[in-house]
């Protein structure tokens, strides 16, 4: 069987002896009954990955010494940012969680003109320590290297300024009259793809518009209409079959 997974920092993974405290460190002991002498294996969001031994443990502190630093090979490599208008936050929750494990690079939050949270109604503050946290269990489950970004935009624009360096820009639009297909011949895959997401309410026609001039090209996702939340799935796993690492590059 293998080792139990965890996350420890990066600043923490490098000290003589790097230790898990909180929740996990109870998780640790009362649950999983772990003790001294057992083999666990940490991730550190970056990228890398270690075989450690717990040398104490408690509810409080577990304690490790690292045997081994291996690079986890779990990594797309196409860099993909998704720009998802804001749902309802129980639906973020799921949508952040599946998308990291479809291997993203990044995740950007932002108000679409049609989103029912409106600008102000909470702070960003509390619902990225959360978004985080839900990211790093699910990297933790999938065995990826790294943690996505999470970089939410107040508006629409502030994510199309933010596509000015990325190869491939895509706005996923129930109103496209033509399922997903790659527009004219590309001559190398992309390293970098942006894929824009509406709100519940899809995206206006003014901000597709807006899109357009910020060199986005417009696609969709088939015959029928999928919930918000779906939609983002269904058009981050094409474009991973398309560029990444599902079995089209």
């Amino acid at each position: 069987m293998a080792p139990r997974r965890f996350y420890m920092p990066p600043e923490m993974i490098h000290q003589t002896l790097p230790e898990i405290t909180g929740a996990q460190a109870g998780h640790i002991c009362r649950v999983l009954r772990l003790g001294t002498g057992d083999a666990v294996e940490l991730f550190d969001g970056t990228g890398d990955g270690y075989l450690a031994r717990i040398v104490s443990a408690s509810p409080r502190s577990v304690q490790m010494s690292i045997e081994k630093r291996f690079p986890l090979l779990a990594e797309s490599p196409t860099r993909i940012t998704v720009a998802q208008g804001l749902l309802k936050d129980r639906k973020m929750d799921d949508v952040v969680r599946q998308l990291t494990e479809l291997g993203i690079d990044q995740w950007m939050p932002f108000y679409a003109a049609r989103s029912v949270p409106v600008p102000g109604s909470k702070p960003w503050a509390g619902r990225l320590e959360r978004w985080e946290k839900i990211a790093i269990e699910a990297v933790k489950q999938c065995r990826r290297g790294r943690i996505p970004g999470i970089v939410p935009a107040d508006t629409f624009q502030a994510v199309l300024a933010a596509s000015a360096t990325v190869d491939l820009k895509i706005v996923f639009w129930e109103e496209t009259p033509h399922a997903f297909r790659i527009p004219g011949p590309i001559s190398k895959a992309p390293e970098t793809v942006m894929v824009a997401v509406g709100p519940e309410g899809g995206f206006t026609a003014e901000e597709i518009r807006q899109a357009k001039r910020h060199d986005f090209f417009t696609a969709g996702l088939g015959p029928r209409v999928l919930r918000a939340q779906t939609a983002a799935l269904a058009a981050c796993t094409l474009v991973q079959y398309a560029f990444g690492d599902m079995g089209g590059r």
